[in-house]
């Protein structure tokens, strides 16, 4: 399946040496893969994932909701309605002090007040824009490819929701595929289930 992707200057297989505009292809190709076989670009998503090594990211960057694969129903309908809104905007990373934030757009501050109302650590990010849901950073093994290692972005913090939609119950990982793109999976362990991947996303630094 993967053959349909490549080209002459990406190989999934050279762990960070492609190029960005090599990686950049073979992720639009992915995407649009999704729309007629959801399973080949999910995989493709996953190859592509595995080709990077440990992200260090630092300082701001920008973000993109890939795909989702939450539950057949449920997919369809969130994806819809986060392809014409995007509330969030990418994370911010402190690479000395292991931790960062989330970017979110002000037109999604009251709906996430009244999510968790009694979360306290909005915080301020410039006019359009403010930062919540912070995660400590660690280098570790992948969930589904222990051998693997990646940077561990883990929400189970005190200071983060814990009521009917749980952010504690967020864990990401992050892989560098190329020189100026990230890669992510988004987990989520459910209740009285187990951990289950339900997005990946793309990180871009941005340049101050």
């Amino acid at each position: 399946m993967i053959d349909q992707f490549m080209t002459a200057t990406f190989d999934t297989t050279q762990t960070g040496d492609v190029s960005l505009e090599a990686a950049e292809t073979y992720l639009q190709a992915a995407q649009r893969c999704l729309a007629s076989d959801r399973p080949a670009g999910l995989e493709a998503l996953n190859d592509l994932f595995h080709s990077g090594s440990v992200a260090r990211p630092d300082g701001r960057t920008r973000g993109q909701l890939v795909a989702l694969d939450i539950a057949p129903g449920l997919t369809p309908l969130l994806g819809g309605l986060l392809a014409r809104w995007r509330p969030w905007q990418g994370k911010v990373f402190d690479r000395d002090a292991n931790r960062g934030e989330n970017v979110f757009t002000r037109d999604s501050y009251l709906p996430a007040r009244a999510i968790w109302p009694f979360y306290r650590r909005y915080s301020d990010d410039g006019p359009a824009t403010y930062r919540a849901f912070p995660f400590r950073t660690s280098a570790g093994p992948a969930r589904d490819d222990p051998g693997r290692a990646v940077l561990r972005l883990d929400y189970d913090l005190p200071a983060n929701p814990h009521a009917a939609i749980s952010v504690r119950r967020v864990l990401d990982e992050l892989v560098q595929v190329a020189d100026g793109l990230y890669l992510g999976k988004a987990y989520v362990h459910w209740y009285r289930s187990n951990w289950s991947l339900v997005a990946y996303f793309a990180l871009r630094p941005v340049l101050i």
